[in-house]
């Protein structure tokens, strides 16, 4: 129910269906569903169409006036939550890739986990893309929400997506290449590649014909982490290749374009060994599949 709320709400701040959905990480066809189903459980129509997209209705507009109180009062819960699961209860440790969006994505998740188990605890740490493999690798954490790719070899463990992205060339605004509105292989060849620092051992194909391995450039500048990349990006030391799928990219003074050739397919994805899948997370991720809209990863 609560996050058809906060569908309903982020439709009516848009206008649209589709840049609420992008913005969610959902289809469009899923959030039209969603929104359904609140009308449904509401007795009412929320949204009328028109040419430039939706438009709340008269009971549309007063929703959205009580609806808006019930997220602030939501959110104001989050550190008595927090609070709430105390010691002596099942610990689940929850890695959580740093750059992922807040408010569309995480503060969603962990809301829902929250309010549906009280009985357990959750360990959350923000953390770095390839800290977060190698920690769910050496089984320091129960789940992983991260960002990965469809090269990315986790041998042995349930991936479910969110949603999937194509990798995208992204540039600053203040790189030569902002006026143009395609890059070519050419262009790549003749521009450093900014790229974050991880092993070459977690692909499934070899790391010399890996998709990374092969990206055209000048010369490859490795980030440390994300924000390190984003840094250099501003400073327009390069271009870089990742989804915009990233926390305040919509927001980031930055322009991307396709990238020429083959392109690299992510996901925005929940990551958990199978037995924990199979046993005792089982009614977790059976819940989180339903709520969340998830789907397996294609491999």
């Amino acid at each position: 129910m609560y996050q058809r709320i906060r569908y309903f709400l982020k439709a009516a701040e848009t206008g649209s269906f589709s840049l609420a959905a992008q913005s969610m990480f959902i289809s469009a066809q899923a959030l039209t569903k969603q929104i359904n189903l609140l009308e449904k459980e509401l007795g009412g129509k929320l949204f009328e169409r028109t040419p430039h997209g939706v438009a709340l209705t008269a009971f549309g507009r007063y929703a959205q006036e009580k609806l808006q109180r019930i997220d602030q009062e939501f959110e104001s819960t989050w550190e008595d939550l927090l609070e709430f699961a105390r010691n002596g209860k099942e610990q689940i440790r929850i890695g959580i890739f740093a750059a992922l969006p807040r408010e569309q994505l995480v503060s969603p998740l962990v809301s829902f986990l929250l309010a549906a188990y009280p009985e357990r605890q959750f360990n959350l740490e923000m953390i770095e893309l390839d800290e977060g493999r190698r920690k769910v690798l050496e089984g320091k954490l129960d789940i992983l929400l991260t960002n990965m790719h469809e090269e990315d070899r986790l041998d042995g463990f349930t991936c479910l997506a969110f949603a999937e992205h194509d990798a995208r060339v992204i540039v600053s605004l203040t790189h030569p290449w902002v006026m143009k509105e395609t890059v070519t292989e050419e262009d790549l060849k003749k521009e450093s590649f900014i790229k974050m620092q991880m092993d070459n051992d977690h692909y499934t194909v070899p790391w010399e014909k890996s998709f990374y391995r092969n990206v055209p450039c000048k010369k490859v500048l490795e980030a440390k982490n994300f924000e390190t990349m984003l840094v250099l990006l501003q400073q327009a030391a390069g271009f870089a290749v990742f989804p915009m799928a990233f926390m305040n990219m919509a927001n980031a003074r930055v322009k991307s374009f396709d990238f020429p050739g083959r392109t690299l397919k992510f996901y925005t994805a929940l990551v958990v060994k199978e037995e924990s899948a199979k046993g005792r997370l089982k009614d977790l991720i059976r819940d989180l599949t339903e709520e969340f809209e998830l789907t397996p990863v294609r491999r």
